[in-house]
């Protein structure tokens, strides 16, 4: 048996799905992506956080999909959460 080193490019390949039902799972809810025989991709976000906001558009949509693809774990096929950003608060500028 050989062993297979794949590159890590951060990102799990979608675009290489095979035909299929799929499921991925995180902090915030979990995606369905349904893969065609051509190769189309049907994202399902209907139990995912960021997307039950009803003023979402499909741009937003899009930008929720990408995050997703970008914070999924090639091994296991969780989602990571997403990292958190430092917040400046209004008392720390006085603090120099």
């Amino acid at each position: 048996m050989a062993y297979i080193r794949r590159d890590k490019n951060g990102e799990f390949d979608f675009e290489k799905l095979p035909e299929g039902v799929y499921f991925f799972t995180g902090q915030e809810g979990f995606v369905k992506v349904e893969v065609d025989k051509d190769g189309h991709q049907s994202w399902d976000l209907q139990n995912w956080f960021a997307s039950l906001d009803p003023d979402k558009n499909e741009v937003q949509n899009q930008k929720i999909i990408q995050d997703i693809k970008k914070r999924l774990n090639e091994d296991t096929g969780i989602i990571n959460p997403p990292k958190k950003q430092n917040s400046k608060s209004f008392l720390n500028l006085f603090n120099k």
